[in-house]
């Protein structure tokens, strides 16, 4: 399926969240906490948009590094890149300073294997941040959140050709767990200290936890 979307992937992201997404990604990058000089990974990169924030934040003294399973999200991302599934990471235990992974978590098997091998990959005292689709909690919001994310996203992807890949991102959303329960997983996976918070009223959720 993301072999399919690659090449439209990024255009569909920035029309269907009205450019939202962009400032998401940067507050992903805040809340990874990384300076001049650190090492960054960033988990399912895909063409590497949560990628490039990470790198300028890093420097030309840090690392940034981008993983991904599917060849054709790669080819359109830039830096230092390792085709690798997000289960498997291949790096030593605490290489990294922080490890972040954007609107992911609910494309893969193990949703904890992948918090798990987040963790391991981060040095003690590094971060670990997850940003997802969120779903606002209040009556009003979360109707209109609906109206367009169940009803006019699907119909305008597919006018793109996109119609059942992003029908699937609607499901997919489903097999999120509550905030609060993913920041229980992120602790269980050894993480301390896990938070959350809404953004653009709840739009997304951008959790963080310290390895």
């Amino acid at each position: 399926m993301f072999e399919g979307l690659a090449p439209d992937y990024d255009r569909l992201n920035d029309v269907l969240t009205f450019g939202l997404v962009r400032g998401w990604r940067r507050a992903m990058t805040a809340a990874a906490a990384v300076a001049r000089g650190s090492r960054a990974l960033d988990v399912c990169t895909g063409t590497g948009r949560s990628l490039a924030p990470l790198q300028r934040a890093v420097g030309g003294t840090g690392l940034a590094v981008g993983v991904d399973f599917t060849p054709g999200m790669l080819a359109r991302a830039r830096g230092v890149l390792v085709q690798a599934d997000a289960m498997r990471l291949p790096f030593p235990s605490g290489v990294f300073d922080a490890a972040v992974c954007s609107f992911a978590l609910r494309d893969v098997a193990d949703q904890d294997q992948v918090i798990s091998e987040m963790a391991r990959v981060t040095r003690p005292g590094g971060r670990v941040v997850i940003l997802e689709i969120g779903r606002p909690r209040g009556a009003v919001l979360r109707l209109g959140f609906d109206l367009w994310f169940r009803g006019a996203v699907p119909r305008i992807a597919g006018a793109m050709g996109h119609g059942a890949s992003h029908r699937f991102l609607v499901r997919s959303v489903g097999y999120l767990p509550e905030p609060e329960a993913l920041c229980r997983r992120m602790e269980d996976a050894g993480l301390d200290g896990a938070r959350w918070r809404p953004l653009s009223l709840g739009a997304a959720h951008l959790f963080w936890a310290t390895a």
